[in-house]
């Protein structure tokens, strides 16, 4: 088939990552041509990679959204050569693919015959989310929508895009396009289909509105050749209220054989480190034990003091003390080994706990990154993209799962800055070696090593004085390593990890009884509570915690308001 893929890329920092090279090396074998539009601009690197695959490369202003995009590339292209080809796809960035090869895809849609397809398809709602009014009809998602040429020679199709509004925001391009595109073209007689219809996901009998967001397992055991970004980088609290687990679905496409490095590229730059942890970062590690007999011996450097072995082929340094200012100064002994363990003198943030739990803390961290040498380093042997491990963040005694920054996110934040890091940091707590105790891939701390280097630890050191510096590199590391493409995951031992669930789920039961057994009440009235919320935030809190009967229809009440100020707008 003659078949054109417009496929549209947005990246704030001019980037074509690993999850768009991939996606559109599996595009290319089915593509006549495959022309790619870049809302903004790209990297020279980026352009250079985007060609190697590509036939064209077409940078415009980042206008109109997704939409505007599409639209540019059509009319560049223009309506004589459109209706030369047998087949118009417009994919985007949003998804990585494919998870199985993409000609099941195209087979099936030549099977089918459809005139309009897509891969997923989300279901109907009533009322509309966007409008309080209605409903918002089933559509094919605008991350894969194609076209047969019959669509593209038709009156339907100039009329469609040339009624199409000035799109403004992410919401004018769900209504105007997204939710529009497929409805239009059905009302106008073509025969519309979605690979995976909205239809075929149900959770114990109840339709799933987007499985891609709701249910990605689902969709993955189905046989779909694509996963959306936004489930590794999407509020985990909102996906824990959808029953969606990032981690899960991380670690089922690495059995599916999906690089797990292409994961992590993909979702370094756009979410905080705790939220890429828990997904790209599979999560907490299980530390085993070490085996029983010896398989390496520890040699200690006279120099420095340090300490080094080799364990399944890495070469791993123990490293005490003033580590930053080593890595810095260039230390060649740093930086020829493959993995470094620390213990850093920093370690403010357990200071402020009861004495008990600080020395738990250190207790826990030697124990996971000293004593665990071994099998940490078999996860860093298995696990090309890990880059940090830290032990677990304590939270017994302590209130680092909150408040992490200790007040000092202001401050950490210009480092970061100063550091060339511009991605999102945590809000509350950031992956982070509390105790003092961290292990680095060597290759994911060489661009924070050049960085230090340029700028200089001691002119640092007069901006961020009396050990600051060191204390807020330990906060920031994990956001510079993510950055370095490399993923970022703590670690315990099993025994660590079940007396951290106990007290954990202890804590959250006491909240669930304050706060009502709605899996989102915790959340809802917690912050509600807030210092600084809203006066008539906190009031509404209190009378749903008393009257909670009156609380969905009071949603819903001012749901409606917004919906009748959007039509006003």
């Amino acid at each position: 088939m003659n078949r054109l893929v417009i496929y549209l890329l947005f990246d704030r920092a001019g980037l074509a990552d690993a999850g768009v090279l991939r996606a559109l090396q599996g595009l290319r074998g089915h593509a006549s041509e495959l022309f790619v539009v870049v809302n903004g601009s790209v990297t020279d690197a980026s352009r250079e990679s985007l060609a190697s695959v590509a036939d064209r490369v077409f940078e415009r202003p980042n206008e109109g959204f997704d939409v505007g995009g599409y639209r540019a590339a059509l009319e560049e292209i223009g309506p004589e050569r459109l209706a030369a080809f047998d087949e118009v796809v417009l994919a985007n960035y949003t998804f990585f693919g494919p998870v199985v090869d993409f000609a099941e895809t195209f087979a099936w849609a030549d099977a089918a015959g459809h005139d309009v397809w897509g891969v997923t398809e989300h279901g109907e709602l009533t009322p509309d989310p966007y409008t309080r009014r209605g409903t918002l009809p089933s559509h094919l998602q605008s991350h894969w929508i194609a076209v047969r040429r019959d669509v593209v020679v038709s009156d339907a199709w100039a009329e469609y895009w040339a009624s199409m509004p000035e799109i403004r925001s992410y919401d004018d391009s769900v209504r105007h396009h997204e939710a529009r595109f497929s409805p239009f073209f059905a009302e106008r007689g073509f025969s519309v289909g979605a690979q995976f219809p909205a239809g075929n996901f149900r959770v114990d009998g109840t339709p799933v509105a987007n499985a891609s967001l709701e249910t990605p397992l689902l969709l993955l055991e189905a046989g779909a050749p694509l996963v959306k970004r936004r489930v590794f980088f999407h509020d985990p609290v909102e996906l824990d209220h959808r029953g969606v687990s990032a981690r899960d679905v991380a670690l089922d496409l690495e059995r599916r054989g999906f690089p797990v490095d292409v994961l992590v590229e993909g979702t370094a730059r756009f979410a905080p480190s705790r939220v890429l942890a828990g997904g790209v970062g599979a999560g907490p590690r299980v530390l085993r034990r070490a085996s029983t007999a010896l398989t390496h011996e520890w040699l200690r450097d006279a120099a420095s003091g340090d300490e080094s072995a080799t364990i399944s082929g890495l070469h791993v340094r123990i490293v005490r003390g003033d580590f930053w200012r080593r890595l810095a100064g260039g230390d060649e002994r740093l930086l020829d080994a493959d993995l470094l363990l620390v213990e850093s003198a920093a370690a403010d943030s357990v200071r402020s706990a009861p004495a008990s739990a600080s020395m738990l803390a250190r207790q826990r961290g030697r124990r996971v990154i000293l004593e665990r040498a071994e099998p940490l380093a078999w996860e860093f042997a298995d696990h090309a993209s890990l880059g940090m491990v830290v032990p677990v963040a304590p939270p017994i005694g302590t209130g680092l799962l909150g408040d992490g920054w200790r007040g000092t996110r202001t401050r950490a934040a210009l480092l970061a800055a100063t550091l060339g890091a511009d991605a999102p940091l945590d809000p509350n707590a950031p992956i982070a070696p509390y105790a003092g105790f961290a292990a680095y891939r060597v290759d994911a701390l060489r661009p924070l090593a050049g960085a230090l280097g340029s700028l200089g630890y001691a002119p640092l050191e007069a901006r961020f004085p009396e050990g600051e510096l060191a204390t807020l590199l330990d906060l920031v590391a994990s956001r510079l390593v993510l950055d370095a493409g490399f993923a970022v995951s703590e670690a315990e031992t099993a025994d660590g990890l079940a007396s951290d669930y106990a007290l954990l789920a202890a804590k959250y039961e006491d909240l669930v009884a304050e706060f009502g057994s709605d899996v989102r009440a915790p959340h809802r009235l917690a912050r509600a509570r807030r210092p600084g919320g809203s006066g008539l935030t906190r009031v509404a809190a209190a009378v749903f915690r008393r009257l909670p009967a009156l609380e969905e229809p009071l949603r819903r009440l001012a749901a409606d308001a917004k919906g009748l100020l959007a039509r006003l707008r």
